[in-house]
């Protein structure tokens, strides 16, 4: 038996069940999707995640990041990168992107329901692979170019990366004093440090794009002041996405850590050696507002992997107390001679366990319920309801985000 066991009799319940979307699927924007279909890519993704990314879960946190300091550039093992190839190269980047640009449009209750099996399987594969996240924000909010650019992500899997936390400012976003200058061709150029940047670097994509929070010259304090720009790390053709020469943000450290070992969590320094060249989201100035797009998919993300995390360990120890023999059974336990049995016999094992069950089946049950307010919301804006219908489920959602 590997290390995950995905649950999945309880996601099918708490989808269809008790959050009854069958009622959603085959309608307005999911009428492709049905439950057949639904439970098919559940029931995929649960095999792919016990075996296929479950296999190099060990792997990745005993040997984690190999990191160059003289060139910036983090290796991972290769049973890692065959893990990731895994899930991206058979389409499940895709459920993040855009159907304009070539994604897979499903309701996010069952976005979530998948995500649950890939983080308790292996958190690491699910983050390398939010460029597929950074790409739809990228097309939603940038400029007909970052458009094209965000399609490219898709395309070639770039990865990505959100860049807030300096030395100086860490929950203190306001703070941070990345600077960035406008260039007479209308990119920017950025200067600064960030730290504890997740997926900062690695041999798994061809180039990664960093949305960079930084202060354009003349700007005032505060978060107000921060504008949210797009730095690769190879310079490219927006046309074609061609790589051309290396961009100036680099890695100067890989933090070491008590778990999550292969997942390169990096300081990133921008604009030493070379410009760090940028693109302003959108040509408009409203970083905070534009990242908090970014970091409401991380407060998701964050939520279902405590889930994911919680269920896989009661998985294996009711699988354990199932097996351990100890003990005889209580209602003969002065027969000393009576016969050994399992431990989940025992009343307060059971208790024991019955505590373990109960947290990350009421967590899923609230995640995917905020996630079937994401599934309100994105049938009501296609279906043009009215906007204090649309401002209510987003306020709720809001409200429920982890």
């Amino acid at each position: 038996m590997g290390h995950y066991i995905a649950n999945l009799r309880d996601i099918e319940f708490c989808l269809f069940d008790l959050l009854d979307r069958d009622s959603i699927l085959g309608t307005s924007i999911y009428k492709d999707i049905d439950r057949a279909t639904a439970m098919g890519m559940l029931e995929e993704i649960k095999r792919l995640a016990e075996k296929d990314l479950a296999d190099s879960f060990i792997d990745g946190d005993r040997m984690g990041v190999d990191f160059n300091p003289a060139t910036g550039d983090a290796k991972l093992p290769p049973s890692f990168i065959k893990s990731y190839r895994a899930y991206v190269d058979n389409g499940w980047g895709l459920i993040d992107a855009p159907v304009e640009i070539g994604g897979t449009l499903i309701p996010p209750s069952l976005r979530w329901a998948i995500a649950e099996m890939v983080l308790g399987s292996n958190p690491s594969v699910h983050i390398y692979a939010s460029g597929f996240s950074f790409a739809h924000v990228a097309y939603v909010l940038g400029n007909e170019k970052q458009k094209q650019l965000a399609k490219i992500m898709v395309e070639k899997d770039w990865g990505a990366t959100m860049m807030l936390t300096e030395p100086e400012a860490g929950s203190d976003v306001g703070a941070g004093r990345s600077k960035a200058v406008e260039q007479p061709d209308g990119t920017w150029h950025i200067t600064g440090t960030k730290r504890f940047i997740t997926s900062g670097d690695s041999d798994l994509n061809e180039n990664l794009i960093h949305f960079v929070l930084a202060r354009p010259e003349g700007a005032g304090p505060g978060t107000k002041g921060l504008s949210l720009y797009l730095i690769p790390k190879f310079m490219f053709d927006f046309e074609s996405g061609a790589l051309g020469k290396r961009n100036g943000v680099y890695v100067t450290k890989v933090e070491h850590k008590m778990g999550l070992n292969v997942s390169a969590t990096c300081e990133m320094n921008l604009g030493e050696k070379e410009p760090a060249v940028g693109y302003l989201l959108g040509d408009v100035h409203n970083g905070i507002a534009q990242m908090f797009k970014v970091i409401e998919f991380a407060r998701m993300m964050v939520g279902t992997k405590a889930i994911a995390t919680l269920s896989a360990g009661y998985q294996q120890a009711l699988s354990y107390a199932k097996t351990r023999v100890q003990g005889g059974d209580m209602k003969v336990m002065n027969d000393k001679a009576s016969p050994r049995v399992s431990i989940i016999h025992h009343p307060d094992v059971r208790r024991s366990l019955m505590t373990q069950k109960s947290y990350p089946e009421g967590m899923r049950a609230l995640v995917l319920y905020t996630a079937s307010i994401q599934d309100a919301i994105a049938i009501a804006k296609a279906d043009g309801a009215p906007a204090d219908t649309i401002d209510n489920l987003i306020a709720l959602n809001d409200l429920l985000l982890p």
